[in-house]
C-alpha cells in the first residue's frame, strides 16, 4: 500500500522510508512467530518463558500473522504433502481402454511404487465444436482430426462420457482413498471452449476485444470473464462439486493467467470446507504462493532433461547454467511453500514423441535424473509410465475411439522388463527415504556446484544434526570431482549405483552413476 501510494504523491522519500520500516517490521514480526511456534511446541520450553507469556503468547502469535499476512500462506502446507510422490495420470494414455474403471483397477500398482497422490489430466466434458479455427496448434498438428481436446472445455461440471460417469469417478477416488493416496485434479480456468456452458448460465462470461469480439488465448479459446461476479460464483461451485465427490486438490492450468483474487477467493471458500485442500499452481507467481497456493512449478528444473538428452530439445544448455537457473528460482521460493518438480508431463511427451527420454536413453539415464529429483527439495512428480520407463508414443489428442490411439498408450509390457523393473526398484526406494527420512521434505539443502562441468550434480540435506549427501552423473561417461569443502567426509550409503565417494571427498562415477550417503563425520 504505501508503495502505491508513493507513485501517487509528490512525497516519495517520506513514503519511501516508512515503506522500508514496515517491510523491516514483518520481517521481524515473522521471525518472532518462527520462534514462538518452536516455544509452542515444547512444554518444557513453555514454562521457560513464564506464565505471563503463556497468558498472552496466544493473543500475541495472532496479531504477529495479521501484521505479516502478506508474507505468508494462507495456513500451514498439509503434512502429507511435504514428503508426497505426485502421479500425473492422463486417463487417454494410461489404459488400453482410456476409462475410470481401467484406471481404478492399476490403482494398485500406482500405490506400489510409493505414490501419494494421484493427479488426474482433465477429465470434464470436451467442446465437440468441428470449427477448425478454435482449434489449437498443436490439437490441430496431432492429426487426430478430433474436436475433443482435454484442455477445451464445454462443461465443468459432467464427465466426458469418453472416460464413464460420476459413479466410476466415485468409484476411482474412493479406491484410491482405500489404498492411502489422495486425488488431485486439473482446472482449466484461464480459457474454455467455444460452446462452454457458462456462457449461458453468466452474463458476460468471455472477455471482450475492444470491438466487441471475443478475446481469444494463443490456445484460440475464449478468455473467461473474472470480472463477472456469476462466472467467479459458478467456478467455485464446480470446484465444491468435485470435492465432495473425492476431490483433495487442485493443480491450476496456467494458473498466471487466472486473476490472483480470483485465486484468493477460491482458496478461502474451499479450504472453509477442507482446511487440508491442496491448490498446485502451474505458474511461478510469488505472489500466489504468498495467498492461495501450496506449490508452483519448476520449469527450470525440467531443463535437465535436455542436458540428458540434447535430440529432445531445440536449444539445450549447458549443465552450469541449467543449475544457475535452478538455484536462483529455487532461492526465490519461500520456505513455506514448495516448487512442483518434474522430468516429464503430459506437455512433455505431447511434444517430444519420438524424442521422449525413456526412448531415447538408456534406463539408467532416467534414473539418475529421478534419484535427483526425488531427493532435492520440493514435490516430486511421476508422469503416466514413468515408473516403468515407459518408452511408447504418448500424446493427450488421441480420442478413445480412434484405432489409433493404441500405439499411444503406456507400454504395460515394460513393467516385465529388467528396464522396467529397475526403475520401479529405485522409485520405491527413493520414495521410502521421502517418507521415512524427514531430511528429505523439511531439511535444508546446500547446492554443491564442483561437478557440474563434468556433468554432476550435487548437494547436502541437513535437518537435526543429520546430513544426507545426493550426487548423479548426468552423463553417459565414467568421471569424477572433488567436493573441496568437504574433505574428509565419510558416509553410510543409503543407496547407491555405479558411484563411490572416497575419504578426501572424490565423488567417482560410472555412466549414469548416483549414491546417497549418510554423512557421518
Amino acid at each position: 500500500v504505501l508503495r502505491t501510494k508513493k507513485a501517487r504523491s509528490g512525497n516519495g522519500a517520506t513514503i519511501l522510508i516508512l515503506s522500508a520500516i514496515s517491510e523491516m517490521w514483518c520481517m521481524i514480526c515473522i521471525l518472532i512467530v518462527l520462534k514462538l511456534q518452536e516455544l509452542i511446541k515444547s512444554e518444557v520450553e513453555i514454562n521457560m518463558v513464564g506464565e505471563t507469556m503463556k497468558r498472552t503468547g496466544a493473543a500475541f502469535l495472532t496479531f504477529l500473522l495479521l501484521s505479516t499476512a502478506g508474507y505468508a500462506a494462507l495456513r500451514p502446507t498439509p503434512e502429507y504433502l511435504k514428503s508426497a510422490v505426485v502421479y500425473q495420470l492422463v486417463l487417454r494414455t494410461f489404459t488400453r481402454e482410456g476409462t475410470f474403471k481401467a484406471a481404478t483397477e492399476m490403482l494398485g500398482h500406482v500405490r506400489s511404487v510409493g505414490v501419494d497422490v494421484v493427479y488426474l489430466a482433465p477429465f470434464v466434458e470436451m467442446d465437440r465444436d468441428m470449427d477448425k479455427a478454435g482449434w489449437s496448434p498443436r490439437q490441430i498438428k496431432s492429426g487426430f482430426n478430433s474436436p475433443k481436446n482435454p484442455y477445451r472445455i464445454s462443461d465443468y461440471d459432467k464427465i466426458d462420457p469418453e472416460y464413464g460417469d460420476y459413479a466410476d469417478f466415485r468409484a476411482f477416488t474412493d479406491k484410491a482413498h482405500e489404498l492411502g493416496m489422495k486425488v488431485f485434479m486439473d482446472l482449466v480456468y484461464v480459457h474454455c471452449g467455444p460452446n462452454n456452458v457458462i456462457k449461458d448460465k453468466c452474463k458476460d462470461a468471455f472477455q471482450k476485444n475492444p470491438d466487441g469480439s471475443i478475446k481469444m488465448t494463443r490456445w484460440r479459446f475464449p478468455y473467461i470473464n473474472f470480472e463477472s461476479k456469476d462466472v467467479r460464483k459458478y467456478l467455485i461451485d464446480s470446484m465444491l462439486r468435485w470435492m465432495s465427490l473425492g476431490c483433495d486438490g487442485f493443480r491450476c492450468d496456467t494458473g498466471d493467467q487466472v486473476p490472483l483474487d480470483f485465486w484468493e477467493e477460491s482458496a478461502r471458500v474451499c479450504r472453509s470446507v477442507n482446511p487440508e485442500l491442496v491448490m498446485i499452481n502451474e505458474g511461478t507467481s510469488l505472489e500466489c504462493l504468498k495467498s492461495a497456493f501450496d506449490a508452483r512449478y519448476d520449469w527450470r528444473w525440467g531443463w535437465i532433461r535436455g542436458f540428458l538428452a540434447p535430440a529432445s530439445v531445440k536449444d539445450p544448455l549447458p549443465l552450469p547454467r541449467i543449475m544457475d537457473k535452478v538455484r536462483e528460482y529455487d532461492a526465490s521460493t519461500p520456505p513455506n511453500a514448495f516448487s512442483f518438480l518434474f522430468l516429464d508431463n503430459h506437455d512433455i511427451a505431447a511434444d517430444s514423441e519420438s524424442n521422449r527420454m525413456d526412448m531415447l536413453l538408456p534406463v539408467e539415464a532416467g534414473n539418475a535424473a529421478f534419484v535427483l529429483t526425488f531427493l532435492r527439495r520440493g514435490i516430486p512428480l511421476l508422469f503416466n509410465g514413468n515408473e516403468i520407463a515407459d518408452n511408447s508414443l504418448s500424446t493427450f489428442f488421441a480420442p478413445v475411439e480412434d484405432e489409433r490411439r493404441a500405439r499411444k498408450t503406456v507400454n504395460w509390457a515394460r513393467a516385465l522388463q529388467p528396464a522396467g523393473q529397475k526403475r520401479m526398484n529405485l522409485l520405491r526406494n527413493l520414495a521410502k527415504l521421502r517418507h521415512e527420512m524427514p531430511v528429505f521434505s523439511v531439511g535444508t539443502q546446500e547446492w554443491l556446484k564442483d561437478g557440474e562441468t563434468c556433468g554432476c550434480i550435487a548437494f547436502l540435506r541437513r535437518m537435526d544434526g543429520k546430513s544426507v549427501l545426493v550426487a548423479a552423473n548426468l552423463t553417459g561417461a565414467e568421471t569424477s570431482f572433488r567436493l573441496k569443502e568437504n574433505a574428509g567426509i565419510k558416509g553410510r550409503a543409503l543407496l547407491s549405483e555405479n558411484g563411490t565417494l572416497d575419504e578426501d571427498g572424490t565423488c567417482r562415477f560410472g555412466p549414469w552413476g548416483y549414491f546417497v550417503f549418510e554423512v557421518l563425520r
